[in-house]
């Protein structure tokens, strides 16, 4: 039996699109969460992590 999982880990594009972010503020930031590396070239990031930073470095 599967289950209807919703998927926690993105790629940078990815957030970007669905959070309304720029790519590059969230690659060069230091603070930004860690990401997973699956290989060489991907990496991935857990969303929550990601929307709480967000929420905590807001203006």
């Amino acid at each position: 039996m599967q289950l209807n999982t919703i998927q926690k880990y993105y790629s940078l594009d990815e957030l970007a699109l669905m959070l309304g972010c720029s790519k590059i503020t969230l690659r060069y930031n230091p603070k930004f969460p860690k990401g997973i590396q699956l290989s060489k070239r991907r990496t991935v990031y857990d969303i929550t992590d990601v929307q709480a930073y967000l929420e905590s470095n807001q203006i």
